[in-house]
């Protein structure tokens, strides 16, 4: 990351930071943002760009965050193409330290940060988002993908929010270790799992456990949803059948089958990749996230919780059992 920031270099740089939901890229524009600030004369963090935008279906408030620091007096921008003036007029010849944080739609860049030619020398820009194209469209040609913590990370995370200390008390390392595993690095989860089971008894960790088996924690489950609710129909179903029915076969196969049922295999499998759902692992096989897998498993599950026949998927082996047994699937 330092090395994309490089800020002896006097030039305009936009730099993207992407990757799932819960995997941490606002924590590392945070920690970037604390830590370089003082090398700029303009800076702000706009905060949740995307949730803004889809709440007041305007990024007018955000563009006279974007100004404020410069004009003393209020700032009268009334629509959203006055506001880009107004960036452009008050930033040009400034150094900007910008982040613009958790993008979901290629226009909320175009509104906010333009081109660089809106900053002035050595002005860094930083977007956060799920979603790797809005980065290539935008032409942003230095991006990041955050990855995952590893285990010695995982524990160290999910021990801080259950003991609130590095390392988890002797009793309870093994049942770490569990939920540890169960989050596949994904600081989100270890987090709102250490938080629960904070001053906890072995009871209930194991209690929760047991739980995690076959009920999905709402919070963890609600922030990786985003993602998939962008997703038009046809990529929602290429996304369900993968999570069902494709997950560890080889790419070039998947595309196959699923063009051979009249879905857009090819740019739907890049699609979904690009917004961090699905993975392409060695040999070329399909992964995804294990919480991205439940997640996917769960709004099947959803569409019918008492009748599985009545489900657009099945993969559970006691479910098509009993679906075949009672012969109840829906047409």
């Amino acid at each position: 990351m330092s090395g994309f920031l490089a800020l002896e270099v006097n030039d305009v740089r936009f730099i993207g930071i992407w990757g799932m939901g819960g995997v941490g890229k606002t924590t590392l524009a945070k920690l970037v943002f604390q830590r370089l600030s003082h090398h700029f004369e303009v800076t702000k963090f706009l905060f949740n760009v995307g949730e803004v935008s889809a709440k007041h279906s305007t990024l007018v408030d955000l563009q006279k965050q974007l100004v404020s620091p410069i004009l003393k007096e209020k700032t009268q921008v009334w629509d959203e193409q006055q506001g880009t003036v107004y960036i452009r007029k008050c930033l040009f010849n400034k150094k900007v330290l910008l982040i613009i944080d958790n993008v979901d739609h290629y226009n909320q860049l175009e509104i906010l940060v333009g081109n660089k030619s809106w900053f002035g020398d050595g002005s860094r820009i930083i977007v956060t988002t799920r979603d790797e194209r809005l980065l290539i469209e935008h032409d942003i040609e230095l991006s990041f993908k955050v990855e995952g913590l590893n285990d010695h990370r995982a524990l160290e995370l999910f021990s801080q929010n259950a003991f609130k200390k590095d390392q988890p008390k002797d009793e309870f390392l093994q049942l770490s270790k569990c939920f540890v595993d169960y989050a596949r690095g994904l600081p989100l989860a270890l987090k709102i799992l250490g938080r629960s089971l904070y001053k906890r008894d072995l009871n209930a960790w194991n209690s929760a456990l047991d739980k995690l088996k076959t009920i999905p924690i709402p919070t963890i489950f609600d922030s990786l949803k985003l993602s998939y609710d962008v997703l038009d129909d046809m990529q929602k179903s290429i996304f369900l059948d993968v999570a069902h029915f494709y997950k560890g076969i080889e790419k070039g196969q998947a595309i196959g089958i699923l063009e051979s049922c009249g879905l857009c295999g090819c740019i739907g499998i890049d699609v979904l990749i690009e917004k961090s759902l699905i993975i392409i692992e060695g040999f070329d096989i399909v992964g995804m996230h294990d919480l991205v897998h439940e997640m996917a498993r769960e709004i099947v599950r959803q569409e019918c919780r008492e009748d599985p026949g009545r489900r657009s998927r099945l993969c559970n082996q006691n479910d098509v059992f009993g679906v075949f047994k009672s012969n109840t699937v829906s047409k």
